[in-house]
């Protein structure tokens, strides 16, 4: 990202830094031969999302981080707080059905498929001898001839540890992580850097721009791994970092490179494009990681700027000027390599109470708001406690993991309640089994009220965290499990286990409730959507429904294929053992025919995309006229474009998806309860043709079924040992891991709760300190976290700040799947609050775009902040300045360009048009 090998720490820890070239630092060969222009800062952050091999283990958390997108996928509706307070309800309670659904599974395996069908059954027992402790005793055998462990109640107590400590390592998961994560508090948690001096920045001790550090070079990375249809490259964002050679015409200048939160202090000619997009040694640097990682700041390095103008609004107005004093107190920076020089003077920083009064967000650090709060022309993420949801995430660890314990206690306690209510037994146990029946059920009443309580709290930093509810809520599940341990490994003489276990329909009831609340949330969705309709919302704001039920069915599928692979495993013939529930059966059959529609949408998309292709042909002779034509460049430039339009057909694809599965699974839950049996025993005497495709479904979707479950036992495996295909899964996690746990505690934690806090603090105790501007730039998924961090920013920072984004998802993809908070109304207010924004995109680009800022009154114009398409590739033929073809870029490489260079010096001008005075010699001084 910095284009140099030799890069040192500023600060920062191992897992989330900022880094700037060694010569910057005053550490390298430029020491003796200062140079002019902005400093470039890189904030590494991969390290969030693909750190240690415990990354393997996040495969597991795949449908809750799915279900948790869903809470952010909500419709922008105003003045409904009571809509939107009941779409997050139903959210948070599909959450936890999926992990009810998760220990089911998992008893599913243990209790019913081990414990009960096959330690119980001689035949089976033989085949697998490390389950003979565990048989019972022969037919005409004497009473008690079978060993200790034979009793059907103590053999699902003992199989019972492992669904429980399947929810113990859920539950420490989350909790570590919520330690990790969670605990960073926001710049809004303590008052700004101001006279008494400059907070200490979130990663580690401020330095200043002269400052030496010790080499502490960033650790290595390995080659990014790369989404479909883009280039890996690392994460990183660019922070405001004074310069040390002297005044320079601009200001501070933060620049953030795109893929991965990285401070970009410039090291750039202001004139040419960057030199090669490859930055230092961390692994492949030549491409920017794909939508991972926000860019750096650029900033102008050199020493506070006199009578700097206060924030621009439009992108070809004026910029006024709003000067107020920077401290020169402790928390003043000193140029190390001038001992001599002065603290800096009064610089611009002082609020401008217009703007605020304007500005439909500015007050992110004023009046409280909670999460049903709206900002109608605003965003959410503005908020003071959005980025801090502590206490949220620990209610609902206790509740989830509760659940979790309640479910193992039901699947143990409920075969014993069920054979003691037959009679002839002991009065007492039945009496037992009826309390613990009732304390099982007014504990997960009590835990389904905790999930309903409440939910996020934004409009303030919440640091209380309900410690006796966390704590009581768990010891009490685990106090009822051990109860009903002990209760069902009494002594029961003429208990047998035969069939399944118990319970079986508890499945269908968990689908149904399932497709109960997607309904329901799908029934709100587009009520919200219809209170404030938008054209270019996904799905027409029914996005978040469709991505829940998406959820539920992959956790389904997850379900089914571990208990169909065990029984597999433990019968092949399926002659031995009842296997599983006939439900998940019949969900794995639905797997084929869900193929083969996707399979026939994948040819008309083809179709479609072949078509485009052809037309676009045309429009690339007519860019490039008295070119020779070439013409097997043209078809790869067509293509490009073509493919990179099917990022917008992702609603249609999800819809289709989400229409197949609800039907499917509906089928498949109607089946099932009607019939009790498999698919081709159900239609057994039915046509011979129906046998036929329910054999095939059957058996085609069992081995699919098995398959997936391979791959990703697989995957997951490699991934703990393999470094470069954690990164793969961790450009897959800074995707769906951008959005804080809002519904479900045990998905992948949010890494935005540590960056965008890293980010904002870096950015205003610099601004503070300095008196300097910076450009903050993002690239990808980059741009996204840049759009955050500003967001977060005092007033009086944000006027400080220019905005560059580039290949950026901000309105494409954030802005058509999270209206609420991405939406129109929200980019427009980034605009009005930011001093200035533009924004750089290409044609070939799959997942970037125009960011489309829509005009804030109906009279005004639209606002220039995006540039017109970049050329890709940039030259059409060989030509003096391109003798051997330009590569088609897409999504990479866009600081290669030249239009990225003079965008970015266009932006530093506009922020401070003026010069700044020269600061005095030591001769000259007194």
């Amino acid at each position: 990202m910095l284009g140099d090998p030799r890069t040192v720490r500023v600060t920062g820890d191992d897992t989330a830094a900022v880094f700037r070239r060694a010569e910057d630092t005053g550490t390298g060969p430029a020491e003796r031969h200062p140079r002019g222009g902005p400093v470039r800062e890189a904030y590494v952050w991969c390290n969030l999302t693909s750190g240690d091999g415990s990354r393997a283990l996040w495969l597991l958390l795949l449908p809750f981080m799915v279900v948790n997108l869903a809470h952010w996928m909500r419709p922008a509706a105003p003045a409904r707080p009571r809509m939107v307070r009941l779409y997050g309800l139903l959210v948070r309670l599909a959450a936890l059905t999926l992990t009810v659904l998760l220990v089911a599974a998992a008893c599913e395996v243990a209790l019913d498929l081990v414990a009960w069908q096959c330690a119980g059954t001689h035949a089976c027992v033989r085949r697998h001898s490390w389950l003979g402790f565990l048989e019972p005793a022969g037919p005409g055998a004497p009473a008690g001839a079978g060993g200790w462990w034979s009793a059907p109640g103590r053999r699902l107590a003992l199989a019972a540890a492992l669904p429980t400590a399947l929810t113990a390592l859920l539950w420490y998961l989350s909790h570590r992580t919520w330690r990790a994560y969670e605990s960073h508090q926001p710049l809004s948690a303590a008052p700004l850097p101001g006279a008494e001096g400059a907070l200490p920045s979130a990663g580690g001790p401020m330095r200043g721009a002269g400052d030496r550090v010790p080499g502490a070079h960033g650790p290595e990375r390995g080659t990014q791994g790369q989404l479909p249809g883009t280039h890996g490259v690392e994460p990183g964002v660019q922070v405001p970092v004074p310069g040390a050679n002297g005044p320079v015409p601009g200001t501070y200048g933060l620049e953030r490179d795109a893929d991965s939160p990285v401070a970009d202090g410039p090291e750039r000619d202001a004139q040419g494009p960057v030199p090669g997009a490859r930055g230092p040694e961390q692994g492949a640097r030549a491409s920017e990681r794909d939508a991972d990682s926000p860019g750096g700041p650029e900033r102008d390095a050199h020493g506070p700027v006199a009578g700097a103008p206060g924030p621009e609004r439009d992108a070809q107005g004026p910029v006024s000027e709003a000067p107020d004093p920077v401290p020169d107190g402790p928390g003043s920076v000193w140029d190390a390599r001038d001992p001599e020089r002065e603290a800096p003077g009064p610089g611009p920083d002082a609020p401008d109470p217009e703007r605020e009064a304007r500005s439909p967000v500015s007050g992110a650090h004023g009046p409280e708001q909670d999460e049903h709060d709206f900002a109608p022309h605003g965003s959410a993420l503005a908020r003071p406690g959005f980025w801090y949801g502590r206490r949220l995430v620990a209610r609902l660890r206790a509740a989830h993991t509760a659940a979790g314990l309640l479910t193992v206690a039901g699947a143990v306690v409920t075969p014993a309640v069920r054979f003691d209510q037959r009679g002839g037994g002991a009065v007492v146990l039945e009496l037992l089994g009826r309390l613990l029946a009732v304390a099982l059920l007014a504990c997960g009443a009590a835990v389904v009220g905790v999930v309903c309580r409440r939910g996020r709290s934004e409009r303030r930093l919440d640091r209380r965290l309900d410690r006796h509810l966390v704590r009581a809520l768990p010891l009490a599940a685990s106090a009822l499990l051990l109860l009903g341990l002990l209760y069902a490994g009494w002594s029961r003489p003429g208990w047998q286990s035969a069939g399944r276990l118990p319970g079986d329909p508890a499945f269908g009831a968990l689908m149904l409730a399932q497709g109960l609340l997607v309904l329901t949330l799908a029934a709100v969705a587009g009520y919200l959507h219809r209170r404030r309709p938008d054209p270019r919302a996904g799905m027409r704001g029914l996005g978040g429904p469709a991505v829940a039920l998406l959820a539920c069915a992959l956790g389904g599928v997850i379900s089914g294929g571990v208990a169909q692979r065990v029984a597999d495993w433990l019968d092949g013939t399926r002659a031995l053992l009842a296997g599983p529930p006939v439900l998940l059966t019949w969900q794995a059959s639905a797997i084929p025919p869900l193929l083969a529609v996707l399979l026939l949408l994948t040819a008309a998309l083809a179709t479609r995309t072949a078509r485009l292709a052809r037309a676009e042909r045309d429009r690339v002779r007519r860019e490039h006229p008295g070119e020779p034509e070439d013409p097997s460049r043209t078809r790869a430039i067509a293509h490009a474009r073509a493919m990179a339009t099917l990022t917008d057909r992702a609603p249609l694809v999800v819809a289709v998806l989400t229409a197949t599965t609800l039907v499917l699974g509906s089928a498949a839950l109607a089946g099932a309860l009607a019939t009790r049996e498999t698919p081709d025993g159900a239609a057994h005497h039915a046509h011979h043709l129906v046998q036929a495709v329910a054999e095939t479904s059957q058996a085609l979707g069992s081995w699919l079924v098995g398959l997936g479950f391979l791959l990703f036992v697989t995957w997951g495996r490699r991934a703990y040992k393999d470094a470069s295909a954690r990164r793969t899964i961790g450009i897959l996690w800074d995707v769906g891991t951008f959005w804080p746990r809002a519904a479900h505690p045990f998905a992948p934690p949010c890494y935005a709760e540590r960056a965008v806090p890293d980010l904002t603090w870096r950015m205003a105790t610099w601004t503070r300190r300095t008196g300097g501007r910076l450009v903050l730039s993002g690239h990808s998924q980059g741009s996204v976290l840049a759009a955050a961090a500003a967001w977060q920013l005092p007033p009086p920072v944000r006027a400080r700040v220019a905005l560059l984004t580039y290949g950026s998802p901000l309105e494409r993809l954030y802005g058509r799947w999270f209206p609420a908070h991405f939406g129109p109304p929200a980019l427009a207010a980034l605009h009005h609050d930011i001093a200035c924004w533009r924004n750089l995109y290409r044609r070939t680009d799959p997942i970037g775009g125009p960011v489309r800022v829509p005009a804030r009154v109906p009279d005004d114009t639209a606002p220039d902040v995006d540039h017109e398409p970049l050329r890709d590739p940039l030259a059409y033929g060989r030509s003096t300045d391109h003798p051997i073809p330009a590569p088609i870029l897409g999504h990479s490489d866009y600081q290669s360009d030249p239009a990225f260079t003079r965008e970015r010096t266009r932006l530093l001008t506009r922020l401070r048009p003026q010069l700044p005075g020269q600061r005095p010699g030591p001769e000259t001084r007194g």
